[in-house]
């Protein structure tokens, strides 16, 4: 039996990669493990803006089809203020369902969203106040920060991250009275605001005098949001001699 552990262990030493050979510790050195970050407030450039049209009757057909058409209106407004790369137009959800509503007459509810995305808020907010004068009813707005800005400051706050690592592992290095040797493992991660889940759309009428109250502009600041890149390392130091 042990004759057979032997020749296992053989075996297994010399399957293993030589960079995994190069992980062991030898000759004094020290492994330490180490986590670095870099942040910054960064202002959201892009605005998502949700609104959705609902029309009620007593037949079905003409109830889809009012919205078919109020909708196909909504989207040429849009696509004549839309530039490319700058505001994206979505069509969403799309309900239809009949109440029963008591001491009522049956009546048919339909509704459907249409999703506005983009950084030229002069053509998307202008847009959206006039589409609630139409009778469109807002069902979510919000700031978010684009794809191409968050990378660009996570390239940036991972390079600082980095130098802030080599920073500290040299001083920590010189703390144990030793020298940095080299980093032996490094990650990197990202950390960064989430988009807010849609909110539930409630299938509620229009309140009278909508379009009038709709006619003052829609208000939005974008506000700011924190972006911040970690590093975690395992460095080996060497006593000095």
């Amino acid at each position: 039996m042990r004759s057979r552990l032997v020749a296992t262990f053989m075996i297994l030493a010399t399957a293993l990669p030589a960079a995994a050979q190069t992980a062991r510790v030898d000759d004094g050195l020290t492994i330490v493990a180490l986590t670095e970050s870099a942040q910054r407030d960064v202002p959201r450039d892009r605005l998502r803006l949700q609104l959705r049209v609902e029309q009620t009757g007593s037949d079905a057909t003409r109830v889809q089809g009012e919205i078919n058409r109020r909708m196909n209106s909504a989207l040429e407004k849009a696509r004549a203020v839309a530039e490319p790369g700058k505001l994206r137009v979505e069509t969403g959800g799309y309900w239809i369902y009949q109440e029963r509503p008591q001491d009522a007459p049956a009546r048919w509810r339909g509704a459907q969203t249409l999703t506005l995305v983009g950084s030229e808020t002069a053509a998307i907010l202008p847009l959206a106040a006039q589409l609630q004068q139409e009778g469109f009813l807002m069902n979510q707005m919000g700031w978010e920060l684009s794809d191409d800005a968050r990378r660009k400051h996570e390239d940036e706050l991972t390079t600082e991250a980095i130098e802030r690592l080599r920073a500290r592992s040299e001083l920590i290095a010189r703390a144990m009275n030793g020298a940095l040797a080299r980093f032996s493992k490094i990650g990197v991660g990202s950390v960064g605001g989430e988009r807010p889940p849609p909110m539930a759309m409630r299938a509620a009428p229009a309140p009278m005098g909508a379009g009038a109250a709709a006619s003052a502009p829609v208000a939005a600041e974008p506000g700011i949001e924190q972006v911040q890149v970690n590093v975690q390392a395992e460095i080996l130091v060497k006593p000095n001699p």
